[in-house]
Order: structure tokens, then sequence, then C-alpha cells
């Protein structure tokens, strides 16, 4: 079988914050269906840079002394099924993990490949029913697709940390409080739910966001606590480049914990 190209973005060789817990590496994949206003990696979304499977390998095979995953991310991954697939299969082959960051518009194909993935980072940006979703990543069915990938992950057990991405006046705390309440419903409340850090540095300059935007550290954690009072979610994390990614509330058998 004749091996693909990988349209590659870009190579991080070690990480410790794209998987809480493991050191990873983080290979970005081009091209997405989306067009979020606020995309961090919109350099990645037009242009091709293919490459050979062997420059992947090459660099798995320098890093895996240090690392305990290899994260796939974009872009979007899966508009490159057979390069996920290749990659994942050569990573756990040399006893790495796989994880995947995905925004959730190929069900389909994350049905098809979730044998070969250990975690699924599923996007949420905005709640899943109305319009909202559609305004945001200018695709009419992005919402439904999202739903029925989220539905797929939790048919199949893989494992599953689902983001929400925020910005003052755009996702909020209204929002962000819809979501979990959804989550809930479509029976995802134990998945960890990580509401993240929007990074002004990083969004292309004509979104339209400026640095009042972003959502400070102390009003992250205000965001994750009303998270966890609006419905029965599990666990709440916030990211922010201040402190990387931290619990900030947590069900247990004996009550609520709060700890990094």
């Amino acid at each position: 079988m004749e091996r693909p190209k990988v349209n590659l973005g870009g190579i991080i060789h070690f990480s410790t914050i794209d998987w809480r817990g493991k050191a990873a590496m983080v290979i970005f994949l081009r091209r997405c269906p989306l067009r979020c206003i606020y995309c961090q990696n919109y350099n990645l979304l037009e242009d091709d840079d293919y490459k050979d499977m062997d420059v992947i390998e090459d660099a798995i095979r320098a890093s895996e002394d240090f690392i305990d995953a290899v994260v796939l991310s974009g872009g979007e991954p899966f508009m490159q099924p057979q390069v996920i697939d290749a990659i994942a299969k050569y990573a756990r082959g040399r006893g790495l993990m796989v994880g995947v960051q995905t925004n959730g518009y190929y069900p389909e194909r994350v049905e098809s490949l979730h044998a070969e993935i250990d975690r699924i980072f599923l996007d949420i940006k905005m709640p899943l029913n109305g319009d909202l979703y559609e305004r945001l990543t200018k695709v009419r069915d992005a919402s439904e697709r999202v739903r029925k990938t989220l539905e797929v992950c939790l048919h199949a057990n893989i494992e599953l940390e689902l983001v929400t991405t925020v910005f003052r006046d755009l996702v909020g705390a209204a929002e962000v409080k819809e979501i979990v309440k959804e989550l809930c419903d479509l029976g995802a409340a134990d998945c960890p739910y990580i509401i993240q850090q929007g990074r002004i540095e990083r969004i292309p300059p004509h979104a339209g966001l400026t640095e009042s935007s972003v959502f400070s550290y102390d009003e992250l954690k205000e965001l994750a606590q009303a998270a966890y009072r609006a419905a029965a979610v599990k666990e709440v994390r916030i990211r922010t480049r201040e402190t990387g990614e931290e619990v900030v509330v947590r069900a247990t058998s004996a009550g609520v914990a709060n700890d990094k």
C-alpha cells in the first residue's frame, strides 16, 4: 500500500500542556473545513506543504525517549484520515499513546479510526442548539456534525475531553452554561470539560477582537465555577497562559474538590 503524504503544518517536539499529565509531541496537520473568526492556527487553513511519512517517523523516533504520547492537531486532522491512521499505527508501535484534537466535523471518520486513537480532544465551540455555531464557524451543518461526533465517541467509549475557547462578548458565561447543560443531556457529564482562555496574539487581525476580549485568570475560574453550578458535570478545568491547565472543580464521592 502506498504511504500517504502528510500535509504538515509543523511539529512541537515536546509539550506538557496538550495532554494533561503527559509529555507529548504535537503534529499539526494543514487545512480545515471551518472558518472560525478566532482561529489560533489560521496560517494552516489555506496553503499546502506535503511531506513524506519518513519526516514524521524520524521526528517520533528522535523524541520517543522523552515523550509519552503523540497529539495530532491542526487545522483539522480528520481531513487527512489516512495520515491519522498511519501516524497512529506507527506511534503506538513505538509504545506511545495517540490523541487527536478535532473540531468534530467528520463523525464518520472518527468512527472508522477510533480504535487507533487513545483520546479525543473535541472542541465544543458554542451551544449545539440554535444558529450560533454556524455563525461562528461559517459552515451551515457544523453543530449537527459535532453532536454526531460526540455521540460516536461516547458510544465507542473512547477517552474524551471537551474544550471551549472563550472570548468576552463572543463565547462567555451564558454560552458556557448552556454548553454544559447540553453535554449532560447528551450523556457526557463524566467527560472533563476545559474552558480555554482565548489568545489574542494568535488570532487573525481581521477578527475584531482585542486584549479586552480576553478573560483573566480569575474570570476563567469564575466561569468554571458557574459551569459546575449550571449542570452536573464531573470535572471542570481551565487552561490559561499564566498557569497552563488546572482543575478548578471536581465532583467526588465526598463532595466537591477544588485543586490543581
